[in-house]
């Protein structure tokens, strides 16, 4: 039986409280108070949400970043005025090769990846303050609250439903319980990050795939350490290739100053259905074993830890970012730069984008794709499409391994638009054509990984200091069929892969125990809600959906 939902009305809803739509919630309440101060007797009036599943503004956000300032000053340009929490600037930077034991600077840094001058920031504490001046805008801003699908009447999207409370593990209701709510809206904004279940929903309702490239996807994995003085200056930023990933393995790692103490570490890894194998948790303990990096951690303490899955695709990969009631912002839309590694300037900058184009729909009194259609316009006569635009073929490069990768991203920089990738990207989504390469378990490693405790700790230690916490008490957010888990999960997986779910989930959420009888154990409260699981899964059997409103990490450094 269809049950009866409280519901609550408004002109727009925003789900998702990244940089994304904390900057359209800002910018459309400045373009709609400008309009009536200019236009007394045509005023416009919206009632304006935005949701997000973390405890507090800012809990879910992560990024070892460096922030390209470009859409903030067009956002704010008093930002500095209104104390935002910007660290040191970039002074000093290199990009360095790292085999096991050395290391080999790059002689100069190409345009793209220069940084000098652009401050550093903790996502986390970012979001808190857009949050804030979202807040004194007259954003009504609602935390603790996921939404679990979008709603959707008649071909058309009219809000989402946010998650019930109070189930217990068998999905009864406690005495506490509530059930989840309609917010309803004119128009809905989706910028829920990577991956997000809101936007898998909304693949399925609208084909917003056809004709683009495969999505790609990295897992970040971050630490903040506090380290003596005197290793590092302020301001320095140091970007490296290399080891530990073997040549046919896209990523990197990067050690980022904020102060002479206070350090940002972290490791971004490649990963793929077709590569099932990939742990980026082990990467980022490996990368801190060089030399070189161990010799600025050593004596040092490791303060928080988070983890989290990026769209590096660029904009061949990107999706229709629009569609009857709604539309999609930040890494929703697939606006990261993976050449620049950024990606905060340019959610920014989709958000104030769909603000105008939600405003113009508010004035017209028009909702409709064919009005939403002015932000695919917008977005094409933007600098940001520009930036994607030249990076398009960067990342793809890197598929046929690192040094062809070099070579490409050399010929792109020199001759921009020259593509040696061009009869190497993958194919488009849809075609029933991805690659699949299915790669049989060869057993343990042959070096097993002992975490130190000093340097490197094991996932159950880096856990701690992510802030995670769930409400034990309630259904698993992470559901695999039964049939799935014992025909996939405990024979097919086990045989040909070694269940490597036990492996690249930064969090140890999957285990698995051989007595009495072999099984996977789903440590649910773990979460770090990084997404890597739904990615990186060979069979793509693990189903992510948001768990009670406020459960996940709570950062607040990173």
């Amino acid at each position: 039986m269809h049950q009866k939902r409280e519901s609550l009305a408004f002109d727009v809803v925003f789900a998702g409280g990244g940089p994304a739509n904390l900057a359209a919630a800002i910018h459309l309440k400045n373009l709609i108070g400008d309009h009536n101060n200019r236009n007394g007797s045509n005023r416009v009036e919206a009632e304006i949400a935005l949701i997000d599943k973390g405890r507090h503004a800012g809990a879910h956000l992560l990024s070892g970043a460096v922030l390209d300032t470009r859409a903030l000053e067009e956002l704010m340009p008093d930002y500095r005025e209104r104390n935002c929490p910007l660290e040191t600037a970039v002074a000093a930077e290199g990009i360095f090769f790292m085999t096991e034991k050395k290391k080999f600077a790059f002689p100069f840094l190409p345009e793209p990846f220069r940084n000098k001058g652009y401050p550093f920031v903790s996502l986390s504490r970012f979001g808190a303050w857009l949050a804030g001046e979202a807040e004194k805008a007259g954003v009504q801003l609602f935390d603790n609250t996921p939404a679990v699908a979008p709603l959707v009447e008649e071909g058309t999207v009219c809000g989402v439903l946010t998650g019930d409370l109070g189930l217990d593990r068998q999905g009864d209701q406690k005495p506490d319980y509530l059930a989840g709510i309609e917010l309803r809206a004119k128009i809905t904004v989706f910028g829920e990050g990577a991956s997000g279940n809101l936007t898998d929903e909304l693949q399925r309702a609208f084909p917003l795939r056809t004709g683009s490239s495969a999505q790609l996807y990295e897992t970040g994995v971050k630490e903040v350490w506090r380290i003596p003085a005197g290793r590092m200056e302020a301001g320095d930023a140091r970007h490296t290739f290399g080891y530990p990933l073997p040549s046919e393995t896209y990523g990197g790692g990067w050690l980022y100053a904020f102060t002479n103490t206070d350090l940002s570490v972290g490791f971004v890894t490649a990963i793929d259905r077709t590569t099932p194998l990939n742990d980026p948790h082990l990467n980022l303990q490996l990368f801190k074993q060089h030399p070189f990096i161990a010799s600025i951690l050593e004596g040092g303490s490791l303060v928080e830890y988070g983890a989290k899955t990026i769209t590096s695709g660029g904009v061949n990969a990107m999706p229709r970012i629009y569609g009857p009631g709604f539309l999609l912002a930040g890494e929703s839309a697939g606006m990261l730069n993976m050449q620049r590694l950024k990606g905060i300037h340019l959610a920014m900058k989709s958000g104030m984008l769909a603000a105008e184009t939600i405003f113009e729909a508010l004035l017209h009194n028009d909702f409709s794709a064919a009005m939403l259609q002015g932000y695919e316009k917008r977005f094409r006569n933007s600098w940001a499409y520009e930036e994607l635009l030249s990076a398009r073929n960067f990342r793809q490069a890197f598929d046929n391994g690192l040094y062809y990768g070099l070579l490409q991203s050399g010929m792109e920089l020199k001759f921009p638009g020259v593509s040696l990738a061009s009869g190497f990207l993958r194919k488009k989504e849809g075609s029933g054509e991805l690659r699949q390469e299915k790669k049989r378990f060869s057993g343990a490693p042959t070096k097993p990984f002992r975490p130190d405790g000093k340097l490197t700790f094991g996932k159950e230690d880096c856990l701690y200091r992510s802030g995670t916490m769930h409400e034990e008490n309630q259904p698993c957010h992470l559901r695999i069929n039964p049939s799935d888990m014992a025909e996939i999960c405990l024979e097919r997986c086990r045989e040909e892969y070694g269940n490597p779910c036990s492996r690249f989930c930064p969090a140890k959420v999957y285990e698995f125990t051989e007595t009495p009888e072999p099984a996977l154990k789903i440590n649910a409260s773990n979460c770090l809600h990084c997404k890597t699981c739904t990615l990186a899964d060979p069979y793509g059997i693990i189903s992510w959906t948001p768990p009670e409103g406020g459960g996940g990490p709570g950062y607040k450094l990173s």
